[in-house]
């Protein structure tokens, strides 16, 4: 058999292939590079969602704001507030007080200290989401705190002395910005008394800003 008939037939065979399959595979490609840019887009919102964080990295600051009630040794249930400031939800101070509410309840008191997420950076760093926000940031709410308080015995009588708590939150709607629902353990040491043993009981609000020392505010 002579060349030249194979030769035709390669011509033909690549016209109709250039013809026909071409553009299918034109289409094809066009097709794939859509779905991948379409995956492209959809896995920083998916990240975003699983990442560990759950907004926390919205500002390098987490204020805290909460509001509830103190049944202790000290005396009867007494109205509570306490303020707090989370440098990137690790480490931060707080301000609390608890107000007199009657002749047996526990006298006001004043305290402020340091307080330490110890939980959240090695859970984040390693990775270990457990999926839904709500389990992962209660955990990562454990908090420990070491300070300072003043109450008002009476008029005439104050006592001060070192206090410590153990405490947690959780997010009521599976948020770190918005409410939560929060309790605290407390030993007080007075300076002159025996020991005070007290529960706060709280419903919190949380949101995040950003401060001037953050990275992105001064981009």
């Amino acid at each position: 058999m002579s060349k030249a008939p194979i030769c035709r037939f390669r011509r033909r065979f690549h016209r109709r292939f250039r013809s026909r399959v071409g553009p299918l595979l034109a289409v094809s490609l066009l097709g794939a590079c859509a779905l991948s840019a379409g995956r492209a887009q959809a896995e920083p919102l998916a990240t975003s969602r699983h990442d560990g964080v759950y907004d926390r990295f919205d500002g390098d600051l987490d204020l805290g704001l909460a509001v509830g009630a103190e049944l202790g040794s000290a005396g009867n249930a007494a109205p509570a507030v306490r303020a707090s400031a989370h440098y990137f939800s690790i480490a931060g101070v707080y301000l609390g007080g608890r107000i007199e509410a009657g002749h047996e309840s526990a006298p006001s008191l004043f305290s402020l200290g340091v307080d330490l997420r110890p939980l959240f950076v090695p859970r984040w760093a390693k990775g270990y989401e457990t999926g839904p926000g709500l389990l992962d940031l209660t955990l990562d709410s454990l908090s420990l705190s070491v300070g300072a308080f003043w109450a008002a015995r009476s008029a005439h009588d104050e006592e001060r002395g070192f206090e410590a708590g153990l405490g947690f939150g959780v997010p009521l709607l599976a948020r770190a910005s918005g409410p939560w629902l929060e309790a605290r353990g407390l030993l007080r040491y007075p300076d002159a008394e025996k020991r005070e043993e007290a529960v706060l009981i709280a419903l919190a609000w949380h949101g995040f800003v950003t401060t001037p020392f953050s990275s992105r505010s001064r981009l």
